[in-house]
């Protein structure tokens, strides 16, 4: 029996401990869980522990990247009850993904920088995939992923395909554009028409984003903490309250 006077846990301690708590002597909650009911929790995990790095603590990070963990030994317990994969399997199958995937080390390639260790990984990827187009490429990014991530992934992938790179000013004037396009839409009532021209704003952000190597949903995200911190001192002035001064 598990309890916590035990010194050191191991993987094989969690593969035994989510085992016995997907038993029928185990915990009802736990029993109860599918795939389905558990894909937001794997989602939350994962942010909490991008939180955890964006704030730099590595306490709370081990603590988060244990959460993560959790998710991945639950959902691959799922699978073997049902006689698909193990946790095993998972393992086997990243390991060999990475020894595929850096032809550079485990093999005879050879690559001067980290942009040629890139190219060659999704070049491997295409490969292995059945990627025959470079449309299939953009279809392969996944739907899941937040909008702005999305949209920068497709529109690099799209610019590496064509060939051609990618310019700023070009791609600013694109957004200023669309923004304009986008205004004078605004009194039309024609709500489906805004939301395509609102979406190509956005898909044009992304791309600038792109260009300058500024991760979108990062930015948005601190955009959002300065908001949050700009509402406050407003809040505290109309309040009778004295603002922080910055130095």
């Amino acid at each position: 029996m598990y309890d916590l006077k035990k010194q050191t846990y191991t993987m094989d301690d969690l593969l035994n401990i989510m085992e016995l708590l997907r038993s029928p002597q185990g915990c009802p909650w736990d029993r109860e869980q599918t795939h389905q009911s558990i894909r937001n929790n794997l989602l939350e995990e994962a942010y909490e522990a991008a939180e955890a790095i964006d704030t730099n603590d590595a306490r709370l990070l081990r603590e988060e990247l244990g959460d993560v963990l959790l998710q991945v030994v639950l959902h691959s317990r799922l699978e073997e009850e049902k006689g698909g994969f193990r946790f095993s399997d998972v393992v086997d199958g990243i390991a060999r993904k990475l020894v595929l995937r850096h032809p550079h080390v485990f093999g005879d390639c050879t690559v001067q920088n980290s942009e040629e260790v890139l190219s060659n990984w999704e070049a491997i990827k295409k490969q292995e995939k059945g990627r025959n187009t470079d449309t299939q490429v953009l279809q392969g990014v996944s739907k899941a992923l937040p909008s702005l991530m999305r949209a920068q992934k497709i529109s690099k992938k799209a610019a590496k395909a064509e060939g051609k790179p990618q310019v700023l000013s070009e791609a600013v004037d694109s957004l200023l554009e669309d923004a304009k396009e986008l205004a004078l839409s605004a009194d039309s009532g024609q709500t489906e028409e805004q939301r395509k021209k609102l979406g190509r704003l956005l898909f044009s952000v992304a791309e600038v984003s792109g260009i300058l190597k500024i991760e979108a949903e990062q930015a948005l995200s601190e955009a959002c903490d300065r908001f949050i911190l700009q509402f406050e001192e407003r809040e505290k002035q109309s309040a009778g309250v004295e603002p922080l001064i910055e130095k």
